[in-house]
C-alpha cells in the first residue's frame, strides 16, 4: 500500500476537478509512490500539536479536511505554524494529503454528514454544480416532523457541541425544511431563500448577513469548526473500509481554534 494508494481512494470519493478554483487540495507534501507501514492520521486542520501525535502514533500520513498549504509559500524559515508544520512533515517524511471543498461537493460529503448526525432527510443540493446534480454545495433536507424554532436551536448546539449560537431573529414560524452548509456558508443565503427553506445552518456570518433574511427563514451560524468536526468521520470510515487492515485513527490532539469566554 502507497500514499498514491490512499490519494486514489479520496479522490474516487472526491474528485480534484470538483474542488473551487480558490481551493488547494489533494496530496501536499510525499511522495506518491512512497510505501506507507505505519498509520494513517486523520484530522480537520494540521497543526503542530497533530504532527507530533502522528509522529507518536507511527502514522506515516495525515488526511486532512483543510490544507495545510492553502497559499503559496515563498520560504520555509519556520516563522510561521504552516512553515514549521511543512518541514517538520518533510525531515520526518510524513506525507499529506487534503480534501476540502471538493469533499464538500459530493452527495456523501461534509453537509450530507450533517443531515445525519441532525436527523434530517436529505432532498438535494443547496448549490449544485450542474444539471447533472452529481456534485453540488450545502444540501437541502426536512425534518421527519416539523418543530419549533428554540426545539430546532437547541438540536443544533446539541448535535454540533457549540459553545454558543448566533441567529437571526425568530420568525414566529415552525421548522420542517433545513438548508445546510457546513463552514462559510454565507453566499448560499439567497439558494436556501429560493429552496424554501425555514431555515439555514452554517457557520462564518458576518453582520450583515443575518439582516438578508428579512424574517423569512430563521439564519443560524454553529461555527466552523463545530459544523465541519464530523468531516474526520467520512475521512475515517472511508479509509477504514478501502484498507481493512490498516490502523486509521481519527485525531485527538486537535481543538477548536476558536476559543469562547
Amino acid at each position: 500500500m502507497t500514499v498514491g494508494d490512499v490519494c486514489l481512494a479520496m479522490e474516487e470519493l472526491a474528485p480534484l476537478s470538483w474542488q473551487e478554483s480558490y481551493d488547494n487540495a489533494g496530496l501536499q507534501l510525499g511522495n506518491p509512490a512512497c510505501a506507507l507501514r505505519g498509520g494513517i492520521l486523520v484530522c480537520l486542520d494540521v497543526s503542530e500539536a497533530v504532527i507530533e501525535e502522528a509522529l507518536a502514533c507511527d502514522c506515516q500520513m495525515i488526511v486532512s479536511h483543510h490544507p495545510l498549504i492553502f497559499r503559496g509559500l515563498k520560504h520555509l524559515t519556520e516563522a510561521t505554524a504552516v512553515e514549521r508544520c511543512v518541514s517538520k512533515a518533510i525531515r520526518n517524511q510524513l506525507a499529506v494529503y487534503s480534501a476540502h471543498t471538493n469533499l464538500d461537493a459530493v452527495c456523501r460529503g461534509v453537509s450530507a454528514k450533517m443531515c445525519e448526525k441532525l436527523g434530517l432527510q436529505p432532498a438535494g443540493f443547496l448549490a449544485p454544480k450542474d444539471l447533472s446534480a452529481q456534485a453540488g454545495l450545502g444540501m437541502i433536507a426536512d425534518l421527519p416532523q416539523a418543530c419549533g424554532e428554540e426545539g430546532f436551536l437547541q438540536l443544533v448546539k446539541r448535535t454540533f457541541r457549540s459553545a454558543c449560537l448566533r441567529h437571526s431573529a425568530l420568525t414566529g414560524r415552525s421548522i420542517r425544511r433545513v438548508a445546510l452548509c457546513g463552514g462559510a456558508g454565507a453566499e448560499f443565503i439567497p439558494q436556501a431563500l429560493a429552496a424554501g427553506a425555514d431555515a439555514y445552518v452554517t457557520a462564518d456570518l458576518k453582520y450583515h448577513d443575518f439582516g438578508q433574511p428579512d424574517g423569512r427563514l430563521l439564519l443560524i451560524d454553529a461555527g466552523h469548526f463545530e459544523t465541519e468536526q464530523y468531516t474526520k468521520e467520512i475521512i475515517h470510515n472511508l479509509l477504514s473500509e478501502k484498507f481493512p487492515n490498516f490502523a486509521v485513527r481519527i485525531s485527538q490532539a486537535e481543538k477548536n481554534p476558536v476559543c469562547y469566554f
